[in-house]
């Protein structure tokens, strides 16, 4: 686990999205103002004040418009594989191609909710309590999270920072960023979860898989219907 500094050309992207949409030109952190608005439909008002278990935590309205957007603008991916090349592919010095995730996963994290699924076996006051192998993912890949607001407190994500520690995740570690630095960790066996958010402020982030290409396997097997293999999930870069 570290956290690295970097230059963050993502954040005018998702600014472009709201503004386009909705006419939003606020702070990203204050995104759910809009959530208020005659602009979001009251089915999509009602999804973001509740907490959903973890095959219905994708739904959305604001995920599906990022993955509109990456479809139509050629300009996110650039930023997307520039910033994979210039600072995530340095940390695998002997690796001559890496194994990335073809679309980051974008999080919404709103004031009194959540940014990931419930589990119905979650202990109390903890959402989501998972490791990504939990859901088929490789054994090898190594996650990236990059912050679009400042993370902090219970609008952030709490982890263990030991492989099969045992301990409450009551007392798990809390991920702090701001919006130029970029976690590394291998939550694919470590825990992780979040917390209903007290803090009043929105929190947005992508989170990214990676995999040395000497360590890739192709995975065959559907998982919630996602297929774990190149051009599918993945992209060589």
């Amino acid at each position: 686990m570290k956290i690295y500094p970097f230059e963050n050309h993502f954040i005018q992207h998702i600014e472009n999205i709201f503004a386009s949409i909705y006419e939003y030109y606020g702070r990203l952190e204050n995104l759910h103002e809009i959530l208020e608005t005659p602009l979001i439909p009251d089915d999509q008002k009602e999804y973001h004040k509740q907490i959903h278990e973890w095959h219905n935590d994708r739904n959305s309205i604001f995920i599906k418009f990022f993955h509109n957007y990456v479809d139509e603008i050629p300009s996110f991916n650039q930023t997307y594989y520039s910033f994979m090349t210039n600072y995530v592919k340095p940390l695998y010095p002997y690796e001559e191609h890496i194994v990335i995730q073809k679309t980051p996963n974008i999080r919404f994290h709103f004031p009194n909710s959540a940014a990931i699924g419930c589990d119905p076996k979650d202990p109390e006051n903890i959402i989501g309590l998972h490791c990504d192998s939990n859901f088929g993912h490789n054994e090898n890949e190594m996650n990236y999270i990059i912050p679009l607001t400042p993370m902090f407190e219970t609008n952030s994500i709490y982890y263990e920072t030991q492989l099969d520690s045992n301990i409450d995740p009551q007392q798990f570690e809390n991920l702090v960023l701001q919006p130029n630095q970029f976690f590394q960790a291998y939550f694919n066996k470590l825990r992780h979860c979040n917390k209903i958010n007290q803090t009043e402020k929105t929190r947005i982030s992508f989170d990214i898989r990676v995999i040395p290409y000497s360590k890739y396997q192709e995975n065959l097997d559907f998982f919630n219907g996602t297929k774990f293999e190149l051009g599918k999930y993945y992209k060589v870069l």
